[in-house]
């Protein structure tokens, strides 16, 4: 598998660092010794492209980009979803969909991203690019 990612030269490293530094509930753990590089990958449990970082010891590790942006600046209330909403429309737990389709697999909805790819192993890694 080739492994491309934003390395500790490049602004886009610097802010995503910094997002986690002021974004994420537990830095120092995500953090641990330091971050080598950041990568986009396909997360094998989400079954989509998700952020993950590589530490300076070669360990992987997922993080939420969007969490941490909600947890610096949180989306006013009345943007926010409600999760008894969420049931009342049908979509009251995980793989339920919640547009009457069963779920994941079912043929609707946005599909896997560029290309329509699946994922898994001998996937390549996207190069990060932010701006």
């Amino acid at each position: 598998m080739q492994i491309s990612a934003v390395s500790s030269t490049s602004y886009e490293y610097t802010v995503l660092l910094e997002l986690l530094k002021k974004g994420h509930l537990e830095p120092e753990k995500k953090i641990g010794e330091g971050i080598l590089a950041f990568q986009v990958r396909y997360h094998p449990q989400w079954k989509s492209r998700c952020f993950f970082l590589v530490r300076n010891d070669e360990t992987v590790d997922d993080f939420s980009f969007r969490k941490c942006v909600d947890h610096i600046l949180p989306l006013p209330e009345n943007m926010q979803i409600k999760s008894d909403v969420n049931k009342a429309l049908g979509g009251g737990g995980r793989g339920h969909g919640g547009r009457g389709g069963g779920g994941r697999g079912s043929g609707h909805g946005r599909g896997r991203g560029r290309g329509g790819r699946g994922g898994g192993a001998g996937q390549e890694t996207e190069v990060l690019s932010l701006f």
